[in-house]
């Protein structure tokens, strides 16, 4: 997914069974240490983050499939009622090592909020700099 400063979500449906990070809904996500009793794959750039080391988690839910689901796991009568709330079915949470939290942080500090923890973080680096940074400075220019 390329870089975006802009998300539309004003018409947006979701559809049974589809998850989200919590972050879009709650407070701020910012680093804490990695406490676990085994190390787990950044979901950035698949490097294993250290038992101990800083990280980014970040939490998931998704909507129900069924309306069975929706009855047994969300309290609902229906799938549509489910589907009317933000998802409410908890799942496994997602961890960024250090390297790749900084550079998603950073991306949503100047802008790009519907930045996805999962994407690839020193690839969209690279696209920020390759398409938004601005241009460096000629060191000559500034000389003369």
């Amino acid at each position: 997914m390329p870089l975006t400063c802009s998300c539309d979500f004003d018409d947006y449906e979701p559809e049974p069974g589809q998850w989200c990070f919590d972050a879009f809904w709650l407070e701020k996500v910012d680093f804490e240490m990695f406490e676990a009793k085994k190390r787990k794959r950044c979901c950035s750039c698949g490097e294993l983050i250290e038992i101990g080391s800083p990280c980014i988690m970040h939490r998931r839910s998704r909507y129900p499939h069924t309306d069975a689901e929706a009855r047994i796991s969300c309290g609902y009568t229906n799938l549509e009622d489910a589907m009317c709330d933000g998802p409410s079915i908890k799942m496994a949470d997602l961890f960024q090592c250090e390297k790749c939290g900084e550079i998603w942080l950073n991306l949503q500090n100047v802008g790009f909020e519907c930045l996805l923890a999962s994407e690839n973080m020193p690839e969209m680096l690279k696209e920020y700099q390759r398409d938004y940074a601005p241009p460096k400075l000629e060191l000559e220019s500034i000389n003369e």
